[in-house]
């Protein structure tokens, strides 16, 4: 699966059937390898805390997917792109780090006791108090960039209005299921409807035309 598209459908499945996911993605000379919270398919559960502190670990049914970083719903990716746009052009080695690296992630995952449901490590800890699988941590995110050959090991909460697994989502599907995929394969700008981005986007383009219009009125006096 090449593109941010062809992900989607993968991702909303494995979210309702509660199923381990490790994705991985690609840039000319960076890649991303992740693996997706589990819901626990209890929706109180799985609602997000809003007193979420970036220092504490979160839980691997708040550890967000692929698309929880987006603010708009997957489409044609490809459309009017050159090829280094598409992310198709990569360096060569950078395929079999990113794919060894998944590989290694899901060892890990498997032989933690907690398995699937282990929470996420956040950068700003020490190692050494993070409790291990016997093959090492857990991380939630790998991301790593071969310009500076550095990587970092980011976790991030799951975004309340993802296109792919908020709880929005995950209940329209089950409620309507291949009814729900027709309205989003004919229009992927529905699933903005679903989970309120529609709102939000629209929330923040008044509030940057009330800022812009306060600052016109500071100048103008």
């Amino acid at each position: 699966m090449d593109t941010r598209e062809s992900r989607w459908l993968p991702t909303v499945i494995s979210a309702s059937e509660k199923k381990l996911v490790i994705n991985s993605a690609l840039g000319f000379d960076s890649y991303l390898v992740m693996r997706h919270g589990v819901k626990t398919g209890d929706i109180e559960k799985d609602k997000l805390p809003t007193n979420f502190h970036p220092d504490q670990k979160i839980s691997s049914n708040h550890l967000g997917c692929y698309f929880c970083n987006d603010i708009v719903a997957p489409g044609n990716s490809t459309i009017d792109r050159t090829l280094d746009q598409q992310c198709t052009v990569s360096r060569p080695g950078l395929s079999m780090i990113a794919s060894a690296l998944a590989v290694e992630l899901f060892a890990n995952v498997m032989q933690h006791p907690l398995r699937q449901y282990v929470p996420s490590i956040c950068s700003n800890h020490k190692l050494d108090d993070t409790k291990e699988s016997c093959l090492g941590i857990v991380p939630h995110q790998i991301r790593g960039y071969l310009h500076s050959f550095s990587m970092i090991l980011p976790a991030s909460q799951a975004f309340d209005k993802c296109t792919a697994c908020s709880i929005e989502i995950l209940e329209t599907y089950k409620r309507e299921g291949f009814d729900f995929l027709i309205k989003v394969f004919n229009d992927p700008n529905y699933l903005e409807d679903v989970t309120g981005l529609k709102e939000l986007k629209a929330a923040l383009d008044e509030a940057e035309f009330d800022l812009v219009s306060g600052l016109s009125d500071s100048d103008d006096s």
